[in-house]
C-alpha cells in the first residue's frame, strides 16, 4: 500500500518531504547558479584581454620590444571603451586635461580627473578587468608604459 489516504490525497507526512525535496532541490539549483556567476565574475576580472586587444579604437601600440609598451589611449567626448586590464608595472602619462569613470565588473564605479603633465607610477598587482568612459567635454588622451 502506498502513502497515499482513503480520500486518494497525500499524507502531511508525504507533502512535507516533497516540499523539503523542492526546496533542496531550489537550494541546488541557486548554489550552481552562484557558483557559475562567481566562476564567469572571476574569468572576467583574471582573464581580460589588453587594453589593445578589448578597444583597438582607442588605444594604439605605439611601441613594443621584449621588456616594454609604449601604449596611446585617446577617449573621444562620451566614448567608452570595453572591459580590459593592465599588467603590474606602468607608468600613466596624462597629456590632456580628464574627466573619467571607470567601472568595475561588479558595476562599481569611480571617477578620476587626472590634469595634463602629471604622471602616475604603479606597481605591484595588475589591475583587475574595468572600463573607462570619458566624461568630459574635450578628448582625452593618456599615454601608458607597461613593462612586460
Amino acid at each position: 500500500m502506498n502513502a497515499t489516504s482513503l480520500s486518494g490525497h497525500d499524507s502531511p507526512r508525504i507533502t512535507a518531504n516533497k516540499e523539503i525535496e523542492i526546496q533542496v532541490n531550489f537550494i541546488r539549483s541557486i548554489g550552481s547558479l552562484g557558483l557559475l556567476l562567481l566562476t564567469s565574475y572571476s574569468f572576467a576580472t583574471e582573464n581580460a584581454p589588453s587594453a589593445p586587444e578589448a578597444s583597438p579604437e582607442v588605444y594604439k601600440v605605439l611601441a613594443e620590444n621584449d621588456q616594454f609598451r609604449v601604449i596611446e589611449a585617446i577617449w573621444q567626448p562620451g566614448q567608452e571603451d570595453n572591459f580590459h586590464s593592465h599588467p603590474s608595472d606602468r607608468v600613466s602619462l596624462y597629456q590632456t586635461n580628464c574627466n573619467l569613470l571607470l567601472t568595475n565588473p561588479d558595476g562599481t564605479n569611480r571617477e578620476g580627473k587626472p590634469k595634463a603633465g602629471t604622471a602616475k607610477a604603479r606597481t605591484g598587482k595588475p589591475v583587475i578587468s574595468h572600463k573607462v568612459k570619458n566624461l568630459g567635454d574635450h578628448v582625452c588622451i593618456i599615454r601608458i608604459v607597461e613593462l612586460k
